[in-house]
This record gives C-alpha cells, structure tokens and sequence, in this order.
C-alpha cells in the first residue's frame, strides 16, 4: 500500500463551496505548491468543540471507541457488586482522549466512581484482556474487569504517568504496567498468544517466547527494539525491514501491510489507500474530507500528525480543505504571511517596493 501512495499521480481535491472562500486566501502561484487540502472526516473534533457527557470512554485508557491505539471495540461489563461500596466521585471524569497520546489515563483517582454507570462500566477489549487478574471463560466473556479498573486508578503508567495502567511486565519482580496503547508506544514487547508484556527493560527475554519473537520479514529476532507489534495479527515486524519508523505515535495501534484498514470505515476496499507518512496510518482517498481521487506522489500526512512549525496549530484545528506547504510543516496562514513580507528585514511589501519569491518555497 505505500507503494501505491508514492507512485500514484498526485490529485489536487478541490474544497466544498463552503470553504470556497478559504481558498481564495492563497495566490495562484503558491496554490500550485500547496500540499493536497483532502482530510479524513473521522477527525470530527476540534479544539474549539466540547465533548458531549453521553460519549462513552473506556475506563481503562480513557479513549473513545474509534481510537486509532488498536484497542478494538468498546465492550459493557457489570454490574458488579463493589458498585455499591464505591464512594461518590469528588471530581468529574476528565474529557475522553482519542488520538492524543498525552490524554490517555487519568489525573487522579478521585473520579473512580464515575467510571461506572448504573450497569457497569465500558472497557476496550483489549484493555481489559490484557489486564493483570482478568480471565477468560466461555464464549469470550471475562471476569475480574471491575477490578482490574478499581485497582487501575491507584496504578500510574511507566509510560505516560497517568493512572489507569492495568497491564504488568512479564519479568519476575518488575512492577511496571501500562495501559494498553503506552505499552505498544513505550518500546514494549507484546504477545497476542500468549498475553505476555515485557518492557522496555525486560525486552531481552522475548527471545525465551521462541518463534513470536521473530519478525515476519527477515525470520530472526534482530534488534528486539526495532519490533513493531501489529494489533491486528499479533506478528512482529522490524521497523527497518518495512523501511518505516518506530515513532511512539507510529508503535501505538500500529498495523501492518496485511492487517491495515482505514481508520474512518474500518475493514472495506483498500485499492485506494493512502497511508500518512508520519503515523502509518492508512485512509481511503474516497473517505478524506475532501474525496482524493487518486494516490498522490509525494509523501503524505493525516490531519492528526500536521503541525505547523511557526505558529503550531495542528491539523485537526483547520478545515479539510485547509491548504499546507513543505510537506505539512507549514499551515497556510503562516503561508501567506510568508509571501507579504522580506525573509530578510521582516517589512511588508509596499507599492515602491516589489519583494522577489523563491522559486522553491514561495
């Protein structure tokens, strides 16, 4: 699917009439050095919008239930008999993360009780099979879920440093748990057969598991650091192999070539998969906001990874249609600014004084 993104001819989607006039805030000549506008429609908030109370969070992670940390669907557990003995919450929940590694957890544990509703509580499913205690019975059902977020509000992550860590390091005597998408960002080692987290620390001992060791590529264990675990498939691939990084953001509900699915329909035709250079993670052209009619050939990045590197609004701020220079790195106010004033003396162009633009970035 990378191969596609690089090689395919590069579409310019124009933007709705409604953000027509968004447009017209850049030149001509710097319109046809603008970065393709087209963004995912899953990045449905922005700063300015408030999370309404009825979204459902996981008790664990705190995420939403599209999250793209690969921690599946929000399953119900409960209700549970400690309910009753739970003191009324002093504070309410924090506002759900979704994206954002920073927001995944919880400040406090003064929230405890709002984690639970009349019925019970909402749980990723991977959150709670991979949590310390939690066992599995028939037909995929799990017991010991409310413990396991009853004792995840006294536990900070090794990761993030945020409570609501419920999963520990295999090693004997280690006492480092994380949550399930800090394990995966932190450099863990992760076993989907055999549920078995080895930190960073620890890592050396993966090679004790055998054949879930080794990646999928090169057929060898390699640099373990290196491994990158799919929350797809459970396989093991060496960054390097797949000539790709190994970012924190890239690690957390990574995919890999077999196992990748957009992230605003899920499972569905993958023909036209577009995947952004700096997470790796993979949009249909034909769910971006604009539609992208085809691949284009220079790298790409979703909204979620574009910050701008002078004024640092991020992506999920502006519009789809918003345009960006310099491979994202530059939003298009900064943009225009740019080109009505001297890079050298900092003064605004005025009609005795015509400013002479860069043939490469404008």
């Amino acid at each position: 699917m990378d191969e596609q993104k690089s090689n395919c001819e590069e579409n310019d989607s124009e933007p709705t009439d409604d953000n027509a006039p968004a447009k017209q805030l850049v030149s001509s000549e710097e319109e046809s050095k603008a970065l393709p506008a087209a963004e995912d429609m899953s990045g449905a908030t922005t700063a300015s919008s408030s999370t309404p109370e009825t979204v459902r969070a996981c008790a664990l992670c705190n995420c939403l239930e599209r999250s793209l940390h690969g921690q599946r669907e929000l399953r119900h557990f409960g209700p549970f008999h400690e309910q009753r003995t739970l003191k009324p919450s002093a504070t309410p929940l924090p506002q759900p993360g979704n994206d954002d590694l920073s927001s995944i957890g919880f400040p406090d544990s003064s929230c405890l009780a709002a984690l639970f509703d009349n019925s019970g509580c909402w749980v990723h499913h991977w959150c709670a099979v991979w949590s310390e205690g939690v066992k599995r019975i028939e037909n995929e059902e799990l017991e010991n879920v409310d413990k396991a977020v009853i004792s995840g509000t006294q536990r900070l992550c090794e990761y993030c440093k945020r409570l609501g860590a419920t999963i520990r390091c295999h090693a004997d005597g280690c006492s480092r748990f994380y949550h399930f998408p800090c394990s995966a960002a932190s450099g863990s080692f992760q076993s989907m057969k055999q549920l078995v987290l080895l930190c960073p620390e620890h890592i050396d001992q993966a090679e004790e598991l055998g054949e879930e060791a080794l990646c999928a590529v090169c057929d060898s264990a390699g640099e373990l650091t290196d491994l990158l675990f799919c929350t797809g498939c459970g396989q093991h691939y060496h960054a390097a192999c797949l000539e790709i990084g190994a970012t924190p953001i890239q690690r957390a509900g990574w995919q890999c070539p077999e196992c990748k699915v957009c992230q605003t329909c899920q499972p569905g035709e993958d023909s036209k998969m577009l995947v952004c250079d700096a997470c790796d993670k993979g949009y249909h052209t034909f769910c971006l906001q604009p539609a992208m009619d085809s691949l284009p050939s220079d790298p790409w990045k979703c909204r979620r990874c574009r910050v701008c590197m002078e004024c640092g609004v991020r992506g999920l701020v502006l519009s789809g249609s918003a345009q960006w220079f310099e491979n994202y790195a530059v939003c298009e106010g900064c943009q225009r600014h740019r080109s009505s004033v001297c890079a050298v003396c900092s003064k605004a162009a005025n009609p005795s004084v015509t400013l002479q633009c860069c043939n490469m970035c404008h």
